[in-house]
This record gives structure tokens, C-alpha cells and sequence, in this order.
């Protein structure tokens, strides 16, 4: 029996941990990921896809990007309810969910876990279980321009200037967006659908004019000055904090239905921008459900131009620019942690790639590195 037993100690020391690549056919030896794989396996993380497939190029959604890390965790138990209202507690990840909720990664009612889970968000995970440690080497500077803030607390800059170039019809737009809106409205057609521009690009002095009257009408319907102002900035903005002003912005409606009111949204032409604008680099700037974050009440008929790979985050991700924005601020701050403990070679933020869609093979990689090399401590 000793020499049995022996035997197998010897074969385990020669033959050493199982590779990645000799338990999936899709994982090479010598790939970046080989040994984050391997380890993820090792730990319960996951099992492959089956028939020996990996899928290392695979893109994560939430649920799964949170149910991984939940699993390098231990699979901790939430002491807390499901406080999200779409996700069931037969769901996969429902555990994960509560665990992601109760330790601060995640917010909201909602949790949205079938939208691709990003390269940022996946880091930014990471980087508040670590307890949101701040780093010294944070990228700093101001935004593209195509990521201008301006909403009722972001007034725009006093030294604001842009360069307009003419889309036709008597409009014009920031000349930088004015190529994608013709190939928008261009795409539009072909579809077979009608688009036409209500307004673009505005001074000062017409977003005054405009304003000025709308209080007056409801001031003419009994308001106060006061009351007219606060209800009439719902829907246009005060002057000096309108996208308009910075051309960045252009109302669109139904050639066929002028009228800017809720039946916008059920046009078949409104649907269709809806649908495929972000490919143009355009947002639908004011949803539903994102008034009191955006200050501004539901326009189906707003779009705003912030570049092909915020709008495709922004649509994806079903959020509006200020959540955005605020999660690129978050974002630097944990790519700084990120570089200064090595969970990525990136050097700069931008280098990182942040809107990309992560991978299985960048998900295990991420936390093979902050977990088994020791970068990030568990609660």
C-alpha cells in the first residue's frame, strides 16, 4: 500500500496542476489567459462552456460578470432581500446580485444583468470591493468636446465657442457632428422612413426670445413669474444651459407629425432613430425614466451628438450622459488602482479601452490578477 500510495505522489509532483489548454480546446498554452483560466477552474469560477470549449472571446453580460465575482468570493450569502425588481430568485445570478447590491458595486432597482458587462465596469467592480482606494496617479484634464455637460446645473462655459457648419433647411450644427447627422438622416430614408430637423443649433438671444415666451403664455394662464419660470425649464431650457446652444443638438421629428409630444415616440420614423442612432454617434438625450437626473421631461424628439463609443455605452447600457460621465469619473479612479497594482498593463485610461465589451477571457484575467496575485484583499 505505501508504495502505491507512493506511486501516485510521485505521478502528481511530475505531472503538476491540469493547463488550461488540456481542459478546453479553444484556450492555447501560451495565450495571456492560459493560466488565469486554469485558475479560475480551480476555484469554481466556471466550469467552460462544455465540449471542452472555453469561449474566451465570448462577451459578459452583468449577471455574469457579477456571478464570477461572486464565486472568486466564496459565493457569500446576502443578508439583505433581492433588491432588484428584474431579477427572479430562480435567476442564476440572483445571489450575486443581492451580494454585488449589499457590498456597494452595484445601485438602483434595476439590475439590467443581460446588457454587456464593460471593461470599465468589470474594473470598477473591482475597485470597490478593494474599498475605493484612492491612487495618486489619476488622469485629470477636460472632456472631449463632444462630451460637454450642459443641463440645469452645468451652465456652458463662459469662453464656449464652436465652429457651425450648414445640414440644410436653414439649420446648422457643431461642423464635427454635421457629417454624422446628414449620414444619419441619409440612413434613415434608405430605410424608408422620413426624418426632418425641427431645430439645431440656437444663440443666446433666440433661446431667450424662445424661453421668455413660454413664460409669458403661462404667466398669461394665471402663474407667477416664479412658477412660470420653474415649469417652463421642465421643457426649455434656460438660457445658457441648452445643448442647442452648443450644436451639439437637434430636435428630429416624424415628417409626417410635427407636433413635439409624447406621440413622437410611437412613429415608426422616432422608433427607428431610437433604435440605431447611437450608430451615428447620437442619443436619444432625454428618456422617460431620466428626468430627475437630467432636469429636462421626456422628449422623444431630443438628440444629441456624443460620439459613436459613448453612444453605443450609453444605449447598450440604457443609462442618459450624466450617469455616463459619472461613471467615467469613477472609472479613473480605478484604473489608477488598477495600473499601480498591475490588474492591468494598460498606461492610460484611454488604453485600457473602457467601452469595450469584456470578455470571458479579460473577466478571469482581471480577477486572476487581483485575486490570486495577492492585488485585492476580500471583504
Amino acid at each position: 500500500m505505501k508504495k502505491r500510495i507512493a506511486a501516485l505522489l510521485c505521478l502528481l509532483l511530475l505531472t503538476g496542476p491540469v493547463l488550461a489548454s488540456e481542459r478546453f480546446d479553444d484556450v492555447a498554452p501560451d495565450a495571456y489567459y492560459a493560466e488565469a483560466v486554469a485558475w479560475a477552474v480551480d476555484q469554481g469560477i466556471t466550469n467552460g462552456m462544455g465540449n471542452r470549449q472555453f469561449a474566451p472571446d465570448q462577451l459578459c453580460t452583468i449577471g455574469q460578470a457579477l456571478t464570477f465575482l461572486w464565486r472568486a468570493c466564496g459565493s457569500p450569502e446576502a443578508s439583505i432581500a433581492q433588491p432588484f425588481s428584474d431579477v427572479a430568485e430562480t435567476d442564476y445570478y440572483a445571489g450575486a446580485a443581492a451580494w454585488a447590491y449589499e457590498n456597494g458595486l452595484v445601485t438602483g432597482t434595476e439590475l439590467g444583468a443581460s446588457r454587456p458587462c464593460t471593461r470599465r465596469a468589470m474594473v470598477t467592480y473591482l475597485w470597490k470591493l478593494a474599498g475605493s482606494p484612492i491612487s495618486k496617479n489619476v488622469e485629470t484634464g477636460d472632456r472631449d468636446w463632444n462630451l460637454l455637460l450642459v443641463n440645469p446645473w452645468n451652465a456652458i462655459p463662459a469662453d464656449f465657442s464652436v465652429e457651425l457648419q450648414s445640414v440644410g433647411w436653414g439649420h446648422c450644427v457643431d461642423a464635427r457632428c454635421a457629417d454624422a447627422l446628414t449620414e444619419m438622416l441619409s440612413a434613415c430614408r434608405t430605410a424608408g422612413y422620413s426624418a426632418s430637423i425641427c431645430s439645431s443649433y440656437r444663440t443666446h438671444a433666440y433661446q431667450q426670445s424662445l424661453f421668455d415666451q413660454r413664460v409669458a403664455a403661462r404667466m398669461a394662464e394665471g402663474m407667477t413669474r416664479a412658477e412660470a419660470e420653474a415649469v417652463t425649464a421642465r421643457s426649455t431650457a434656460v438660457p445658457g444651459t441648452s445643448e442647442h446652444q452648443i450644436g451639439l443638438a437637434v430636435d428630429l421629428v416624424d415628417s409626417g407629425y410635427w407636433q413635439l409630444d409624447s406621440t413622437q415616440a410611437s412613429r415608426p420614423t422616432q422608433q427607428w432613430l431610437m433604435a440605431h442612432s447611437w450608430e451615428y454617434g447620437f442619443i436619444l438625450r432625454y428618456p422617460s425614466d431620466k428626468s430627475e437626473l437630467t432636469g429636462i421631461i421626456y422628449e422623444p424628439w431630443h438628440y444629441r451628438y456624443v460620439g459613436e463609443d459613448a453612444a453605443r455605452t450609453i444605449y447598450e447600457q440604457e443609462i442618459c450622459l450624466e450617469e455616463y460621465l459619472e461613471e467615467l469619473d469613477t472609472f479613473s479612479l480605478a484604473a489608477a488602482w488598477a495600473r499601480e497594482t498591475g490588474i492591468t498593463t494598460s498606461s492610460t485610461d484611454a488604453s485600457f479601452r473602457p467601452n469595450e465589451n469584456c470578455s470571458r477571457a479579460h473577466l478571469v484575467t482581471f480577477l486572476w490578477r487581483a485575486l490570486e496575485q495577492g492585488k485585492l484583499r476580500l471583504p
